[in-house]
């Protein structure tokens, strides 16, 4: 939605909204769409409809064709009710039965460049007045109709609405003259007893009550759709992973019979960008797979007591290539067999793997990549800490965000900027958390908080306490 402002409007003759400001500068206005203009109107006409003395309902309408559509309601109400419907702009569809409910007022009437409802009654006193800012702009943009932002002025004061009532007869008495005495006299017996606190609490109560409706009714409606979206979403991925694997596997394989064959090293370094690339074509296809299991809620978990010692010594196993190539020093601070948690291994191992690998890869030369684990009475800490260069505030905010990569796509560090993603999602999955604290030029230390597995099934791990390792035990080191 795009705000137009004040000083960009063309002059508005006549101005209900600014007169009100004129009489109440201290008047609250909002900024709102025209679709919630729209259902607030319907709320006070809602109100007027359920009161039990006749009103006057005022309505005021830019073009006629919007009256084809409003017109039974207001017929419906102009049984109990009086109600006037000021129409302006271009000639009312034939037949439209104007003249049972209200008027028209022929020559245009400024009051009909605006939005607004008026209510007045023994005891009721409602004034909802929007100024159109986009249409009074002297250069605009397209804007869809349910978006035009209107500046309103909204009140259950009856002093506001004795102020809209004069400039309203004031509008049918310029452009209207034969109807405005029938115009005041309806609104100054309906305005002759204004509400009492009390009945203005009501009045309130029940508009509050009708717009909570509406929300929560909203809310279902984008609930639904954004379910529909999400099985969509998990369709498409589903076979868009089936489609683009076997193109991918046939890639693969090729590379790897080339690679048998290539002699020269500038064959085999080509070779070996194919895999690099279908490699990582095929780890990014997993990841969007996973990340759409998860949002659909179709994620099957395994959750088993898993002895974090040999799954964090496989996982330094696996990462010591790595280590090695990128002259680092990783050190494991975790005992064997260490405690247990609740989680699924293959998904826990998956969370570490991406977690070392991105120490690893943001990590300058000689620096050092740790392990470590604590324990608390129901949950066990399994922490990576790197040297690496460390992460701004700004930096943090955007570090879960899909696709975000910080900068290192410049620094030609590979990746695509989902592996956080998933791992948090699969850490929250499991019942945990996934921690990030970070400094500039202080390091990282990503921390996987998760469950302690129950006791009975923890047997023969070490006791559950709150101290931290030995700094004197011997960490296992690998570079």
């Amino acid at each position: 939605m795009t705000r137009i402002p004040a000083s960009g409007r063309l002059p508005v003759e006549d101005s209900l909204f600014d007169r009100l400001r004129e009489v109440d500068p201290g008047i609250a206005t909002l900024s709102v769409t025209k679709s919630t203009l729209v259902a607030t109107s319907h709320l006070i006409e809602t109100l007027v409809y359920e009161h039990g003395q006749r009103c006057v309902l005022v309505s005021g309408f830019q073009h006629g064709r919007h009256w084809a559509g409003e017109r039974d309601r207001y017929l419906q109400l102009s049984g109990d009710h009086d109600v006037i419907a000021l129409f302006a702009g271009r000639e009312l569809p034939a037949g439209s039965g104007v003249d049972h409910v209200g008027l028209r007022l022929r020559t245009g009437d400024p009051l009909a460049q605006e939005w607004f409802v008026l209510a007045v009654g023994p005891g009721l006193a409602v004034t909802l007045c929007g100024l159109d800012g986009d249409a009074h702009s002297a250069a605009q943009a397209p804007v869809r109709q349910a978006e035009r932002v209107f500046d309103v002025v909204w009140s259950l004061d009856p002093q506001v609405a004795a102020v809209a009532a004069q400039v309203v007869v004031a509008g049918v008495r310029r452009t209207a003259p034969e109807r405005a005495e029938e115009v005041a006299a309806l609104l100054a017996e309906a305005g002759r007893r204004p509400p009492s606190p009390v009945e203005a609490a009501r009045a309130s109560d029940a508009l509050l009550a009708g717009m909570v409706r509406r929300v929560e009714a909203v809310g279902r409606r984008e609930q639904q759709v954004l379910a529909a979206a999400s099985q969509e979403k998990s369709v498409f991925l589903s076979r868009m992973s089936h489609e683009l694997r076997t193109p991918l596997n046939a890639i693969l394989g090729f590379a790897q019979l080339l690679e048998l064959d290539a002699e020269q090293p500038e064959a085999q370094e080509s070779v070996e960008q194919i895999l690099r690339a279908g490699r990582g074509m095929v780890g990014l296809v997993d990841e969007l797979l996973d990340i759409g299991r998860i949002e659909a809620g179709g994620l099957n978990l395994d959750l088993q007591p898993v002895p974090v010692g040999p799954l964090v010594a496989g996982v330094v196993s696996m990462m010591s290539p790595l280590v090695a190539s990128a002259s680092l020093v990783l050190r494991d601070r975790v005992e064997q067999p260490g405690p247990r948690v609740r989680a699924d291994e293959a998904r826990l191992r998956q969370v570490l793997l991406n977690l070392l690998s991105n120490a690893v890869k943001y990590t300058p030369a000689g620096g050092q990549v740790e392990v470590g684990v604590t324990r608390t009475p129901d949950a066990v800490r399994l922490s990576v800490s790197d040297t690496g260069p460390g992460l701004s505030v700004g930096e943090l905010e955007r570090l879960f965000t899909p696709f975000e990569r910080l900068g290192a796509a410049q620094r030609g560090i590979p990746g695509n900027g989902l592996g956080l993603v998933v791992s948090r999602a699969l850490v929250q999955a499991m019942g945990g958390q996934l921690e990030v604290d970070s400094r500039p030029g202080a390091g990282s230390t990503f921390t996987v908080a998760l469950p302690a597995a129950a006791t009975g099934m923890d047997a023969d791990a070490e006791p559950v306490g709150d101290a931290e390792p030995e700094d004197d035990a011997e960490p296992r080191v690998r570079t």
